[in-house]
């Protein structure tokens, strides 16, 4: 979760940068939609803050599930809300000011609060952490560094709008099913969701809509009577999931991961 905190610091460096589809620009601060990607030196867990940047004046700041979303992969395993997820888990917040090319910010992750420092180059935010006295049960038991230490770097970037069609199966909870999603995100990030499901149970076209927060996909529907509520991470390059251009989704109730979908 530290790493989090420095990741959406970055976030706003990135907003201050860049100028295309999913953020404005402003000289004096950043806003709009990017990805964070958090590399921890202790655990070796890559955090990915994903964060809809909003500016006053120097100051920028996200907060609360349509604006901030955490994903963590460590030791192969995803962690929706992150690893350190806190006392209440994907309720994230960030703040930030912009001092010329510096940016310092607070990243708070379900109650857990690091501070960080980046700096933006263009529209890429590079930067270093360092936390000492951490909560996160993560950190305990290492018995290379303090407990409570970590440090690491992280790297920001802007990103463009979600849209396209991803297919795939879904393991949901009464079958597998062959599932197509169409996305489509308008200019306040809210996202709408054309899903057509084929299964032993599920077949039909159903509506979906939440919001989309940098690369997630968050978003909720009814199929047959059953609410169904998706976390879904976009990985454009396939850096994460070893395939570009693909979708991977959990079930939010059970933060389970049920398939990976691929674009069309």
């Amino acid at each position: 979760m530290r790493m989090w905190i420095i990741l959406l610091g970055v976030l706003v460096a990135l907003t201050t940068a860049c100028g295309s589809g999913h953020s404005s620009l402003n000289s004096s601060a950043v806003s709009g939609a990017y990805e964070f990607v958090v590399t921890s030196n202790v655990t070796g867990g890559v955090t990915i803050v994903e964060a809809n940047l909003a500016a006053n004046g120097s100051q920028s700041s996200a907060s609360g599930p349509s604006q901030v979303q955490i994903l963590t992969l460590e030791h192969k395993n995803w962690y929706v809300n992150g690893v350190c997820a806190g006392t209440t888990p994907g309720r994230n917040s960030v703040t930030a000011g912009l001092s010329g090319d510096n940016i310092a910010l607070t990243f708070n992750e379900g109650g857990n609060t690091l501070p960080g420092q980046g700096v933006l180059t263009g529209t890429t935010v590079n930067g270093n952490y360092s936390v000492t006295g951490s909560k996160c049960p993560d950190l305990v038991g290492n018995i290379n560094y303090p407990q409570g230490t970590d440090f690491g770097g992280f790297v920001g970037n802007q990103v463009p709008a979600l849209a396209g069609t991803f297919s795939g199966p879904l393991n949901l909870s009464d079958g597998t099913d062959n599932v197509a999603l169409t996305l489509t995100e308008d200019t306040n990030h809210a996202l709408t969701v054309n899903a057509q499901l084929t299964g032993p149970v599920d077949n039909g076209t159903f509506p979906f809509a939440g919001t989309a927060v940098g690369n997630i996909m968050f978003v909720s529907g009814s199929v047959n009577g059953q609410t169904l509520l998706w976390f879904g991470y976009f990985d454009r390059s396939g850096t994460f999931t070893g395939i570009p251009n693909s979708l991977l989704v959990f079930d939010y109730h059970t933060l389970a991961k049920v398939g990976l979908l691929i674009g069309q």
